[in-house]
């Protein structure tokens, strides 16, 4: 596909008449069956495959995060091993496949080899037009941004296995997701922002039915200048739920207080509250002018509760109130400089 085009389809990959300072990564994002989250038993696993160009050297690497103990690994490839394809899309390095029908893991280094075989349903894409192709709206198209974000899918079905085996042999650890839920976005530009919080969680009670949430909140550098941008998605009941700066909506409330997080957004119709509490944290390396020189943390086991209500007067309507466990967040940087 044409470069020209490219902004219009933010999962395709976007680098490939990029310069030397340039990333870009995909968060393959799966956890076990909504039923073991509301007991509290659900465990995610997730797996980053990307490209890193910079000015001491290029590489292919695919990431890994174990929530149920916050365990990261890296695994770096010659970014020769790197390839891409538009029709149907995928992404491999080395014999590491990943598309959106699924993906095929075989990774080893010093603490053990990792194999996964997971099938993927049906994809749920944000709402997209020809103005806003994805989920930065009019700023997919902005020039010179150090970062742009994309969300390929906000939930699917997910089966299969990952497997675990440390050095030496040893008893395996199977991981099976049958029945579990799926999650797909990207990254791609020089740098990651010098503070954000990011949230991800698609494990609610399955009473609630199909449900999604997604935040992210960053300082942005713009025009040598800085603005707060946020963009946050709920999906619930076969509808999207679109909080973002570009919306109109705003950021009433930010507290990050040690592990807790209090998070208020509205706008003329409605309000969304989202209450946090982060468990075991892992480190990833994220980029700094292209290369992974940087060591951001993750936790891939948190507790989110999201309330949505619609303005009625002064007794507001609930339209959903549910908690989802094995959920993604990351708080990053100085979080004093994002406050509203």
């Amino acid at each position: 596909m044409l470069s020209i085009f490219k902004p219009f389809y933010p999962t395709l990959y976007q680098g490939s008449n990029r310069g030397d300072t340039y990333f870009e990564g995909w968060y393959f994002k799966q956890s076990t069956s909504t039923s073991m989250a509301s007991s509290g038993g659900a465990r995610t696993v997730s797996f980053i495959p990307g490209i890193s160009r910079s000015r001491t050297g290029d590489r292919a690497f695919v990431q890994m995060i174990d929530g149920v103990n916050g365990r990261t690994r890296f695994f770096p490839f010659p970014v020769g091993e790197f390839s891409s394809s538009d029709s149907p899309f995928q992404v491999c390095v080395g014999p590491n496949r990943f598309s959106l029908s699924g993906l095929r893991v075989e990774l080893e280094d010093g603490e053990g080899a990792v194999s996964a075989v997971l099938d993927y349903g049906q994809m749920t894409p944000p709402r997209r037009s020809i103005f806003k192709p994805g989920v930065m709206g009019p700023y997919s198209f902005a020039p010179f941004m150090e970062c742009y974000h994309g969300i390929t899918s906000l939930d699917h079905a997910v089966d299969g296995f990952v497997s675990f085996r440390d050095v030496g042999g040893g008893a395996e650890d199977l991981v099976r997701f049958n029945g579990g839920r799926g999650y797909i976005e990207k990254d791609w530009g020089t740098s990651m922002p010098s503070s954000w919080v990011w949230i991800q969680t698609n494990t609610f009670d399955e009473a609630v039915g199909p449900a999604s949430f997604f935040f992210s909140l960053a300082r942005i550098p713009w025009l040598d200048k800085h603005f707060n941008g946020f963009i946050s998605i709920l999906y619930c009941g076969g509808r999207e739920y679109r909080f973002a700066s570009y919306t109109g909506a705003r950021m009433e409330l930010l507290e990050v207080s040690g592990k807790f997080i209090r998070i208020l957004i509205a706008d003329s119709k409605t309000k969304l509250e989202v209450q946090v509490i982060r468990n075991s944290e892992g480190f990833l390396a994220a980029p700094v002018d292209g290369a992974m020189d940087r060591r951001i943390a993750e936790s891939a086991d948190s507790s989110v509760r999201v309330v949505l209500k619609r303005r009625h007067g002064s007794a507001d309507i609930p339209l959903f109130d549910s908690s989802s466990a094995a959920s993604g967040v990351e708080v990053v940087g100085d979080t004093s400089s994002l406050m509203p």
